[in-house]
């Protein structure tokens, strides 16, 4: 009797110990799989992040440029800047400038 109860006792304690350790790896798996949404989820925060600062920064240089074109263009029309001067003054020829400027 002694014997059963002894051999009773350790399949529940394996038993036990089976559960816990299928436990560990069900909850590993949960915490790799969080872990991965976590990091998608980051990561898709970050990207945004860095393409809209990016976006602002080509932004600001496209309309800074076309700003600055407008002006040398209003200028020569309003008879304040020569051609040449705001072909210059764009880095291109006066031809190139003409060019663009009448369109």
């Amino acid at each position: 009797m002694k014997v059963e109860y002894m051999t009773f006792f350790m399949e529940l304690r394996r038993r036990e110990e089976k559960g816990r350790e299928e436990g560990r790896a069900e909850g590993r798996a949960e915490g790799r799989a969080e872990g991965r949404a976590e990091g998608r989820a980051e990561g898709r925060a970050e990207g945004r992040a860095e393409g809209l600062a990016e976006g602002k920064a080509k932004g600001t240089i496209k309309g800074k440029a076309e700003g600055r074109w407008t002006t040398l263009v209003e200028l020569v029309h309003d008879g304040l800047l020569t051609m040449k001067e705001a072909a210059k003054r764009a880095g291109m020829t006066e031809e190139a400038f003409r060019k663009l400027a009448m369109h």
